[in-house]
C-alpha cells in the first residue's frame, strides 16, 4: 500500500511540475478536507499543528512554485485516529483561486472497538 501511495505521489508530481512549467508562476494552494463522520481535528504531522476541524477548508501558501506532499492525522474521540498523505498543488495566483480548485481530501474514520 505504501508502495502504491509513493508511485501515485510520484506521477501527481510529475503531472504537477508539468502544469507549473506551463501555466506560470504561482503560490497558493488549498485543500477541503472532509471526514466521516465529521467533527474530527485534522492535524499536520509536519509540525503538529491543529490545522482544524473536519470539513475544513485549509490554505498554503508557498514561496516556491511547486507542489507540497502533506501528510494529516485525524483524530476524533470514540474513532480510530487515521493517518494520510495528499498532495498540494501551488499553481494558484491567489488564495480565492485555489479555494476555486482544492484538492478534495476524503476519509472514513472506524470507530474503536
Amino acid at each position: 500500500m505504501v508502495t502504491n501511495i509513493i508511485n501515485k505521489a510520484k506521477y501527481v508530481l510529475a503531472i504537477s511540475v508539468l502544469l507549473l512549467a506551463i501555466s506560470g508562476c504561482s503560490s497558493y494552494g488549498a485543500a477541503k478536507i472532509q471526514s466521516i463522520p465529521s467533527g474530527a481535528e485534522v492535524v499536520n504531522l509536519e509540525d503538529d499543528s491543529l490545522l482544524g476541524t473536519t470539513p475544513v477548508m485549509i490554505h498554503w501558501k508557498n514561496d516556491r512554485e511547486e507542489s507540497r506532499l502533506i501528510t494529516v492525522r485525524f483524530q476524533k474521540v470514540g474513532y480510530n485516529n487515521k493517518v494520510t498523505a495528499f498532495w498540494v498543488n501551488m499553481r494558484h495566483g491567489s488564495r480565492a483561486e485555489a479555494e476555486k480548485e482544492a484538492q478534495p481530501v476524503k476519509v472514513e474514520l472506524k470507530p474503536k472497538k
